[in-house]
């Protein structure tokens, strides 16, 4: 675990560039976007990030997660769009050619549920909160395993555990836990080291810090933490969490166009 997390953090890995798995004209990214990448933490580990426009000419890239276990892969969260989803759907299918599960949504912004119309219309299986359920509802979007508090979904010979733990980023944001690797998929409630609150725009940050910290409580075990944006890490990136929204930390940092 130590060792996924050092090479992914200096960045020796390798990043798939899909250019010869697909057709270049349905998936050539329009102008002035980025395309997907996928980066191979070990043979059953991936992470795909996606790009948004952070409206100052730049981009802010998303992460998500693939996990597979005998075969089967669990999706958590989707790229920003479903355009980018169909490649990611595609790719796991017929390159790493594993059946797929489903896919965890984190939260209702487009950078966990952007490509959530993809896989309702291509009947591939959605897990999420019930707040999520709620709020996607209001685009005739849906989740097909809606939870309240805790949902467990069996993935080969392990466990993954999604949880509501409570408000922060978010007011439907959760938290995942694969209990045979002990990671936590954090989406964006967790936040990279030494990175800034980001879009507080639904945000609790009376509750944040407390979210976080049931979830170090709930998982005391956890090596690897996966967060919305930026570097993956150990259990310090919950620890800065706390620390970042807690009530004296007295920064406030709102990027408008972040999911």
């Amino acid at each position: 675990m130590k060792i996924r997390s050092f090479f992914y953090l200096l960045c020796l890995v390798v990043t798939i560039t899909l250019t010869s798995c697909f057709d270049r004209d349905k998936y050539a990214p329009k102008p002035y976007e980025r395309a997907l990448e996928i980066v191979k933490l070990s043979d059953n580990e991936f992470l795909h990030i996606s790009y948004l426009k952070d409206g100052r000419g730049g981009y802010i890239p998303c992460n998500g997660y693939i996990y597979a276990n005998s075969n089967e892969a669990l999706i958590f969260d989707t790229p920003i769009n479903d355009t980018l989803t169909d490649q990611l759907i595609s790719f796991i299918n017929n390159e790493l050619k594993f059946s797929i599960k489903g896919a965890v949504l984190n939260h209702s912004h487009k950078d966990a549920s952007g490509g959530v119309k993809f896989l309702n219309r291509n009947r591939i299986p959605t897990y999420g909160s019930i707040k999520t359920a709620e709020i996607l509802a209001k685009d005739s979007l849906f989740i097909t395993h809606p939870f309240e508090t805790k949902q467990e979904i069996v993935l080969g010979d392990t466990t993954v555990e999604n949880t509501y733990f409570g408000e922060a980023h978010t007011v439907d944001n959760i938290v995942s836990y694969i209990h045979k690797t002990n990671t936590v998929v954090g989406g964006c409630m967790i936040k990279s080291l030494n990175s800034q609150k980001g879009n507080l725009r639904d945000a609790n940050l009376l509750t944040w810090s407390k979210t976080v910290s049931k979830v170090k409580d709930t998982y005391p075990n956890v090596s690897f933490v996966i967060p919305g944006h930026g570097a993956a890490g150990d259990a310090t990136l919950l620890d800065y969490t706390v620390n970042l929204f807690s009530a004296d930390s007295g920064q406030e940092s709102a990027v408008s166009n972040l999911e």
